[in-house]
């Protein structure tokens, strides 16, 4: 159950964030959405007590997902990602901003270099591949709203999602070395199986 303060954080963070997307809504500098995220989020992420917050989910790919906030057009999230766990490259039909609270992630983001037309198929080229760490702040934003990540070992991993609006209900997964996609919802991708967990 949340206390009454860490509601009262949870709503201002919310509310801050309304602010950053109107501002972004109007002047469209990705760098200054960016930083407004960051500066938005950084009380709720220093809270001593982040970790307990929230009231559980589904995740898309995990098991470990809370809603902070959601109001159909924003939402917070706290995901905690699995070591080793390869999400594979998808979209989403929205943007999604990833803040890490704790551990690494190798997280990687695609466009596509092909023409679209082709169902089944599609050519993807790397435009940011890096190591996120704490405080780091990751984006996708259509047309290049398509990403890859796994947590790498160590601490355990959590990451603070942000999205204004209603994630697809079904998404492209890519394979980028066969050049190819399917279509499926992330709850049939992650009873398939097909989630690669390494040690």
């Amino acid at each position: 159950m949340l206390h009454r303060q860490d509601d009262q954080l949870t709503r201002h963070t919310a509310q801050a964030l309304m602010a950053v997307l109107e501002r972004y809504d109007l002047d469209r500098d990705a760098a200054g959405l960016r930083a407004g995220l960051l500066r938005a989020t950084e009380r709720l992420r220093a809270a001593p007590d982040l970790y307990q917050l929230g009231v559980k989910r589904e995740g898309n790919h995990i098991n470990n997902s809370k809603y902070l906030y959601y109001d159909g057009q924003l939402q917070i999230t706290l995901d905690e990602l699995p070591h080793g766990m390869k999400i594979p490259a998808h979209d989403h039909g929205i943007w999604e901003a990833l803040i890490l609270c704790s551990g690494r992630v190798t997280h990687t983001v695609y466009e596509r270099a092909d023409d679209g037309n082709t169902d089944g198929y599609a050519d993807l080229r790397i435009i940011e591949d890096r190591i996120c760490s704490p405080g780091d702040i990751a984006m996708v934003v259509p047309p290049a709203d398509i990403h890859a990540f796994t947590a790498l070992p160590g601490d355990r991993t959590f990451a603070m999602t942000i999205i204004g609006g209603k994630y697809a209900d079904t998404r492209r997964y890519y394979s980028v070395e066969s050049k190819s996609y399917v279509v499926r919802t992330p709850k049939a991708l992650r009873e398939s199986g097909a989630l690669e967990t390494s040690a």
